[in-house]
């Protein structure tokens, strides 16, 4: 981390975090399962713009965000990202994706927090439905076995919604490549929320394992799955306490 980046960071958790803590009628779960050091790959759900926000008041340690590239598109938006030690991920993959994972690798190489939502902009894009948590994309996956850390399974619960008015097409389709990118852009705030934080998940056992598209897709299906046990309540003495073992690999379907 460069240090203008964690004294804006740390001035704005000071300063605000309590605020909006309190806006947000935040209640944190399982913060003893986060490391003390070492590198750590956050993965969470999202589908608000204050999930960053929400994840910077739960967690002590400092967080580097993977933001998607179209975000640094809109003007002012890159220096604001840059100075809060937000890195861009091209969530359209290519050489430009390859350059992503490679910054989170390094930032984990030196011991750091990375938070990566693998749901990229799915759920931003489907606001209206019943599924909350979109499918995972593999690119974490690559980062995680390739930088040898663990995963740490976050789900952010809000107890209330409010959608805002669509913002229009016209503003949306020259930032974001995606088919419903014509009907506009739904965005969404919230009350009450619970950020959960699950049990640390090692993937140690995969890696020596050839990272082959079916391989990457089970691990990241199984990681939403966590995610998902997290942000319905279910399976919380393995998932949240640990209290009951969990292997990744024996239960890799």
């Amino acid at each position: 981390m460069e240090l203008k980046s964690m004294l804006f960071y740390e001035t704005l958790r000071f300063f605000l975090g309590p605020l909006f803590s309190l806006r947000l009628h935040l209640k944190v779960e399982g913060e003893k399962n986060v490391p003390g050091e070492g590198g750590v790959l956050i993965v969470a759900n999202h589908r608000c713009y204050l999930d960053p926000f929400v994840l910077a008041c739960s967690i002590d340690r400092f967080i580097n965000f993977g933001a998607g590239s179209h975000l640094y598109l809109v003007p002012g938006t890159r220096k604001i990202f840059e100075l809060a030690g937000f890195f861009p991920i091209h969530i359209y993959g290519g050489e430009e994706g390859d350059k992503s994972q490679n910054e989170a690798c390094r930032l984990l190489s030196n011991d750091e927090l990375v938070c990566i939502f693998p749901e990229g902009i799915e759920s931003f894009m489907r606001i209206g439905e019943a599924t909350k948590i979109s499918e995972f994309k593999t690119g974490f996956v690559k980062v995680a076995l390739s930088s040898r850390v663990p995963v740490l399974p976050v789900a952010i619960i809000p107890g209330y919604e409010k959608e805002f008015p669509a913002i229009p097409s016209l503003f949306i389709k020259p930032f974001v490549r995606h088919p419903k990118a014509q009907q506009g852009l739904r965005l969404i705030t919230y009350r009450d929320v619970t950020c959960r934080i699950g049990v640390p998940v090692d993937l140690s056992p995969f890696y020596e394992e050839t990272l082959s598209k079916d391989l990457l897709d089970k691990i990241a299906a199984r990681i939403r799955r966590i995610v998902v046990s997290l942000y319905e309540g279910k399976d919380l003495d393995m998932f949240l306490y640990g209290k009951k073992p969990f292997d990744i690999a024996s239960d890799l379907t």
